[in-house]
């Protein structure tokens, strides 16, 4: 077939490229030319030592501190956008109609705007509702150890434009807002609520009777205000009528409605005064509340807004990442500030495969999009499942545009004629406008961001950061064309790595700063512990003072990943101190790039939770539990004799078992994993043992809980495990 089709591909490239020289793309080129072989110092050296090296990415020292001058605070930002951009587009939702079937949210084909100026009035008259349940100004520091008045409320909802008016009507009266991840259980609400005094909490109306149920546990809870996001118009939910004396439950429209913004007039929060207690998804125990000021999300929304590139007025950012994690408020604070449209959607309804008539991205358009590696990875699996159903003949066709658009892009011209034969296809799947995309939230495999970048013909940079850096410390610039790259430090901040003589690579080699080459002979400028100091950094963690002293040393926060300075000044993240199991042999593997690695099969399924690897010392080589992707194995039993065969007993076939491994074996040998990160054993797990955050085998954030996913999951890690003992 392939040799058939060979004159028609060659066709095709020629016709390709004399558009593409007729129409000037020829520049390109010849600046691509001009350029090679130099690395621009995108950071500098700014202090060096043997222990450790430290970079910045600003010139003259001078971090930045608001995307817009004067602007300290949340309440400035948003204020000064109420009036600035007051016609304009702030806020859109989908309606949601009801459930096409279990899998499939049907939305109305409108959308509900809300302006700037709406926006402002409602949340003012949130604040002044809030006022008026009892809240009080938050003391103007971050240290809240020993506060005990109402100054917070807590906001237990997923992302939707009433949570962000809800936050900005409680910094409207200096009130701090803590979060916390709608999909944590109820033990973490009551924790929170009782930790933080609360008397107000924003929820779903699907939550209402939960919170009522536990409100013994918590004397303190007195208004629960709930949202109706994803809750159709006939859905039948129960509001407990019977509530202890003191407690109301209303909604949230009423509770704006009952703001009196006269009585209540704005007391705007200071720079100092914390702005979020912001609950992490635990993924190593107890959650813990990072303690965030105004200023530290105004410094690191100003590096964003560098970043981003964002175009004042004009971008549409599409909001659906949780709001109770940093990355999504800090993004959402960038949009307001320069008066940019935010386009509220369900994570799980993006595409047409989980909303109808078309997914969020269809329908907004969007020109920005952050995603965490799951969704990408995700995207670029939905795609080449939609590729592997069509003829051959249109394979073919695909593989030769995506072939010829990465040679383009690495040689600094672009494919007209697939343009507009393939790739304006891919790109109407995602909107059709999208320019420019980060990553975040962890690692993003370098195959899955070429794919993306070639396929929708958009930038997409990775970014690094934490909760407590609010969520910026390094990156990517966009003309980066390096794969796995974090990028340099942020405008706000200032980057260091220190020797962690403790810690070796998979040579047995220490992470030292003074480190001249990395593992694979790369040439680097010191490896080591990344540390950051900036104004985006947050004080610490709420009544946990040992925990604070352990990671704040004299200014420095110390995040416990792992990196190297690259020789222009780039960090690229390598490992992390809590992420190495030592084999039994005494080699150490990083369990988290090997699922990054692994999690590119096309028989993992990454929408149910992807795959999870494991080694200990008692054990030889890993192994790995696996979410097995049924189109893949549909697709791949047609090819290979096996057409008809009904899902169920392809799943638990020898010769499935067979597949999967061998493809794990071509993306180990596609990859740069040491001998010893080879799986040598697979279990096959199905669409009804997904891993979520409601059964804890994810974070909210959508990252693995390998011990939970080990706990629930006991008898086939039992069976499991012996296969990596030799």
């Amino acid at each position: 077939m392939s040799l058939a089709l060979l004159p028609l591909k060659l066709l095709l490239l020629a016709i390709d490229f004399s558009i593409t020289l007729l129409t000037f793309g020829w520049l390109g080129i010849i600046k691509k030319l001009l350029n090679s072989g130099t690395i621009p110092l995108r950071s500098k050296k700014v202090g060096d030592n043997e222990s450790h090296r430290v970079h910045i990415a600003v010139e003259d020292g001078k971090f930045d501190t608001s995307p817009v001058e004067g602007c300290t605070t949340l309440y400035d930002l948003s204020s000064r956008s109420f009036t600035k951009y007051a016609k304009s587009n702030c806020m859109g939702s989908r309606p949601f109609l009801r459930w096409k079937t279990k899998k499939i949210k049907e939305f109305a084909a409108g959308t509900i705007w809300r302006s700037y100026m709406q926006v402002g009035e409602e949340s003012h008259k949130f604040g002044a509702a809030l006022c008026a349940s009892g809240l009080v100004p938050a003391p103007e520091t971050t240290d809240l150890n020993m506060v005990k008045t109402t100054c917070r409320m807590a906001i237990f909802e997923n992302t939707c434009a009433e949570w962000m008016i809800a936050a900005q009507g409680a910094f409207s009266q200096s009130i701090t807002v803590t979060t916390i991840y709608a999909t944590l259980g109820i033990d973490s609400v009551v924790l929170a609520i009782n930790e933080n005094i609360i008397p107000v909490i924003l929820c779903n109306k699907n939550n209402v009777g939960c919170l009522v149920s536990k409100l013994d546990e918590m004397p303190t809870l007195k208004t629960i205000v709930y949202t109706n996001d994803l809750v159709a118009i006939d859905d039948v939910v129960e509001i407990p009528t019977s509530l202890p004396a003191g407690v109301r439950v209303v909604s949230f429209e009423d509770f704006v409605k009952s703001g009196d913004t006269a009585k209540y007039s704005p007391r705007p929060p200071k720079a100092t005064s914390t702005a979020v207690i912001m609950y992490t998804s635990g993924s190593t125990g107890k959650p813990k509340g990072v303690v965030i000021s105004h200023e530290s999300i105004v410094a690191c929304a100003a590096a964003g807004h560098r970043e981003l590139k964002v175009i004042e007025g004009q971008d549409d950012y599409l909001a659906y990442l949780p709001l109770a994690h940093i990355m999504e408020l800090m993004a959402e604070f960038c949009m307001i500030a320069v008066g940019c449209t935010l386009c509220y959607a369900d994570p799980k309804s993006l595409s047409s495969t989980g909303a109808y008539p078309v997914g969020a991205l269809e329908h907004y358009s969007p020109t920005v999009l952050i995603a965490v590696p799951k969704i990408w990875d995700t995207i670029k699996k939905g795609v080449e499942s939609k590729i592997a159903a069509e003829s051959a003949v249109k394979q073919y066709l695909v593989k030769t545009a995506m072939d010829a658009k990465r040679f383009a892009r690495k040689h600094g011209f672009d494919t007209p004629l697939f343009n507009k034969l393939v790739f304006k296809k891919f790109k109407k799947a995602v909107g059709g406008k999208l320019r420019f995309c980060v990553s975040g939230g962890g690692p993003l495999n370098g195959e899955v961001q070429s794919f993306i970048q070639t396929c929708f013909s958009c930038s997409l940079v990775q970014g690094y950061g934490l909760t407590e850096t609010c969520a910026g410390l390094t990156f990517q610039d966009d003309t980066d064309e390096r794969l796995g790259v974090q990028g340099v430090p942020i405008s706000s901040c200032e980057c260091k790595l220190i020797s962690t003589p403790e810690i070796c690579d998979k040579a047995g080699q220490p992470y030292m700063s003074t480190d001249k080459l990395d593992v694979d002979g790369t040439p680097v400028f010191g490896r080591g512990e990344i540390c950051v100091k900036g104004g985006n950094v947050s004080s610490g963690y709420y009544m946990m003072p040992e925990a604070t002293k352990e990671s704040w040393v004299d200014g420095w926060f110390h995040t416990g990943d792992i990196g190297q300075f690259l020789l222009d000044g780039s960090i690229k993240l390598i490992d992390r101190k809590k992420n190495l199991v030592k084999l039994k042999g005494g080699e150490y593997v990083a369990l988290e790039s090997m699922e990054m690695i692994y999690g590119n099969s096309s028989f993992v399924d990454g929408v149910n939770g992807g795959i999870c690897c494991y080694g200990d010392g008692d054990m030889d080589r890993p192994v790995a539990l696996v979410q097995l992707k049924q189109d893949t194995v549909k697709v791949w039993a047609a090819a290979n004799g096996m057409a008809g065969v009904d899902y169920e007993t392809l799943k638990t076939d020898l010769k499935v078992y067979e597949a999967v491994m061998e493809s794990m074996r071509k993306e180990f040998a596609k990859s740069t994993l040491s001998n010893i990160e080879k799986i040598v054993a697979v279990c096959l797990l199905h669409e009804h043992d997904a891993w979520t955050p409601e059964n804890g085998c994810l974070t909210a954030a959508n990252k693995l809980q390998r011990r939970a996913v080990i706990q629930q999951f006991e008898n086939e890690f039992i069976a499991l495990k012996p296969k990596g003992i030799f």
